[in-house]
């Protein structure tokens, strides 16, 4: 019993053993533990994952689905051993598949092993489900597969998103690097409400068109006019501004005009128009952590039985209410974000 709680409770044998050695209690040795682990526990974890999934799957049946994938290395870096690619429903954030692969699937190139992971997983989905859609990071390779003309998918009419949130932090990076260049910092000062207004035209626009009509009215908008020729702003009477306004045909508008305006980026805007956004895929991976921290090495069975096991506990977990007071009031905390300085 104490072997099986040791890996359900994502725990590892030496703490456990450490501990017991400080209350001078004896305990099985490692060989013990691993043989009741492999022989009993792996394979049970594994049946019973299958189970619960096809209970999910059913429930998906004759329904458009659309769902959010992210995959997960077990280190950072090329010397990843092990990639886990998690689908969730978008509508009711349940995870439907986890797909593990080894490096030495893929001749020991960890670079593609988000690649293969990701076509294990689609080709599974696309015979079980109708898949209409799938979210993603703008990973080069999965955006190479999903392509409409060429890509492996382009015959199963998925329609492929980015995250909103991966998008926007792409486009801050950009405008802070060019910020960087004599005369230009006064772009810093509008990087939150460019930012901002990315996420709204992403939001409101229902098509390309209407996209970039929003969109270039920022240039417009940074240099204190609100209508123009083809428009106008969308927002209400502004009060005074202290923030400096940026001069039209300036060196700092020229370079946000090459930036927010550039072809290779705008090509890919259109899969921001759903307004999707992978960010309950990524509380789940801190999750894995839990079960399979990045600080130990696992056998691949075990590795996978753990990330399992995450998947089992954070559906289980997912409809769990917040945590109250004793009044019936959410409980909130204070979090330090490091990059915002706030």
């Amino acid at each position: 019993m104490l072997s099986t709680n040791i890996l359900l409770s994502g725990n590892n044998y030496a703490k456990i053993a450490l501990l017991f050695r400080f209350m001078n209690m004896g305990i099985f040795g490692p060989n013990t533990f691993f043989s009741i682990q492999d022989t009993y526990c792996v394979d049970s974890i594994k049946k019973y994952w299958m189970e619960k999934r096809a209970d999910v799957i059913a429930r998906l049946q004759d329904k458009d689905v659309v769902v959010l994938a992210d995959g997960r290395n077990d280190t950072p870096g090329h010397c990843a051993q092990y990639c886990s690619y998690t689908t969730m429903e978008n509508d009711t954030l349940e995870i439907i598949s986890v797909v593990t692969i080894d490096k030495r699937q893929t001749d020991r190139r960890s670079a593609i092993m988000e690649k293969e992971a990701f076509i294990l997983t689609i080709d599974q989905l696309v015979t079980e489900v109708k898949l209409v859609e799938i979210c993603t990071d703008a990973h080069s390779q999965i955006g190479a597969l999903m392509d409409p003309v060429k890509g492996r998918y382009k015959d199963h009419g998925i329609h492929h998103s980015l995250d909103m949130w991966h998008g926007a932090k792409n486009l801050a990076k950009k405008i802070a690097a060019a910020a960087q260049v004599k005369e230009l910092s006064v772009l810093l000062l509008w990087l939150k409400d460019i930012i901002n207004h990315f996420w709204w035209c992403c939001k409101t626009a229902d098509s390309y068109e209407e996209f970039l009509t929003l969109w270039a009215g920022l240039l417009h908008h940074v240099c204190n006019e609100h209508e123009w020729a083809m428009g106008s702003c969308k927002h209400g009477q502004l009060a005074d501004l202290e923030k400096q306004w940026i001069q039209r045909d300036s060196k700092a508008h020229k370079a946000l005009v090459e930036i927010i305006l550039k072809k290779r980026w705008l090509k890919d805007v259109h899969k921001y128009l759903c307004f999707r956004s992978t960010a309950d895929l990524e509380s789940f991976q801190n999750h894995i952590l839990m079960y399979a921290s990045k600080r130990f090495a696992f056998s691949p069975p075990v590795y996978e039985a753990r990330v399992l096991l995450a998947a089992l506990d954070y559906n289980y977990h997912r409809d769990r209410p917040t945590q109250k007071r004793a009044d019936g009031t959410e409980m909130y905390r204070r979090v330090y974000k490091k990059n915002a300085k706030q």
